[in-house]
């Protein structure tokens, strides 16, 4: 009797434990500024904000930037990330501890020799649980704010982080267009995606298309936050909150205020997986027939392209594809090889390519007299394994 009592106990418990806990987000839409004075009243108005939130509240999102809602100068952005970006993490901080809820919110992160565009995670008691790090940054971040981008250029699994049972994971901004990314971001069945975005050109029924993709292939609730260009633009703006099926559940548009949404982040999308199979995440319906040799090189041996090789690079030089691919396994960058013109180059060329495609530098030596037709047929090879940009020649 005893046993049955524990057994049905645990049940109950599993029952309690698994039973569906509905939660509250809020993301937060600021207005950006187009001058100083624009700029200084949009972040105070955010401050507001975050003053007005309460404990009805289970996370807060706010945008990318966030200490900088608007436009600036070179020095102008700096200067304003350090004038207003302790002030809008204490805040954040503050928020949190007060309301017992999350608050994630894009700012700089200056606490490195040289600042990252970074994602801050404040847990309820106001603790800083974590911190990510946005993998793709547009040109104008590191080449005109000079943030830092080298660790973008390594291997990272997805951020992946488990609160109070809930995974998140997340997105910063120009994150979103690089689809890839998310078949491996649901391989880790996060539960939600946090989106802090700047995005500012794109038009509303764009964002939407990106924003219900998103949720759609990850199998996650996306609760994205972003800046309004002006309460009468069709572009950018779209902070909003999507559930799995890809269906809005709520979006500020181009509305300076913020949108409150409840959502169960453990009710997943299940689909009909076809020929009788049970129904399916769609990433796990996805995964049985992925055909990854199909498409363009990734993955974690892929080094950055020529363009942003570094210019002192281990070399080795072959003919042989075994030692060629011994080099790049024990960590040679550029490795060469040649091909003659008068003999059949091509066969060559495709077993170099199919296995070492962006796994290193490729100095290629072309010899004797290459026509026209086949310069053309040699890059056409090089473009069926993607390799343009890891591919520079020599000719003697």
């Amino acid at each position: 009797m005893r046993r049955i009592l524990l057994s049905l106990a645990a049940l109950l418990f599993a029952v309690v434990a698994g039973h569906a806990v509905p939660m509250k987000a809020r993301v937060i839409q600021p207005l950006f500024a187009q001058d100083q004075a624009g700029l200084d009243k949009s972040f105070e108005w955010t401050l507001q904000e975050l003053r007005e939130c309460d404990s009805s509240l289970d996370m807060v999102v706010l945008p990318e930037f966030s200490e900088v809602p608007g436009k600036t100068s070179y020095e102008g952005f700096l200067e304003t990330v350090h004038r207003y970006g302790p002030t809008l993490l204490d805040e954040c901080a503050r928020t949190a501890r007060r309301c017992s809820t999350l608050v994630f919110v894009g700012a700089i992160d200056t606490n490195w020799d040289v600042p990252r565009n970074a994602l801050f995670i404040f847990g309820r008691d106001g603790s800083l649980l974590g911190k990510y790090y946005k993998q793709h940054l547009t040109a104008g971040e590191w080449q005109k704010y000079g943030l830092d981008k080298s660790y973008t250029e390594e291997w990272s699994e997805p951020m992946i982080l488990d609160i109070e049972g809930v995974r998140y994971a997340f997105l910063i901004c120009y994150d979103f267009y690089f689809y890839e990314a998310y078949a491996n971001i649901a391989r880790w069945k996060p539960d939600v995606i946090i989106g802090s975005s700047h995005q500012r050109s794109d038009p509303h029924h764009v964002l939407d298309i990106i924003d219900m993709f998103c949720a759609y292939n990850t199998g996650a609730y996306l609760v994205r936050a972003s800046v309004s260009m002006g309460k009468k633009s069709k572009n950018g703006g779209c902070s909003c909150v999507v559930a799995p099926t890809g269906k809005i559940l709520g979006n500020l548009y181009s509305k300076v205020k913020s949108l409150d949404v409840t959502f169960d982040p453990h009710e997943k999308y299940r689909k009909p997986a076809g020929y009788g199979n049970p129904p399916a995440l769609h990433s796990e319906y996805i995964e049985i027939g992925r055909r990854p040799w199909k498409y363009r090189p990734g993955g974690s041996a892929i080094v950055p392209p020529l363009s942003e090789a570094p210019a002192q690079r281990s070399y080795f030089y072959s003919d042989d594809l075994g030692e060629l691919g011994a080099a790049v396994a024990t960590g040679t960058q550029e490795i060469g090889f040649s091909l003659d013109a008068s003999t059949d180059w091509e066969p060559v060329l495709r077993a170099i390519l199919q296995k070492l495609s962006c796994h290193a530098i490729m100095n290629i030596h072309l010899k004797g007299v290459w026509t026209e037709s086949a310069r053309e047929r040699l890059l056409y090879v090089i473009d069926l394994y993607d390799a343009r940009q890891h591919v520079y020649f020599t000719e003697s």
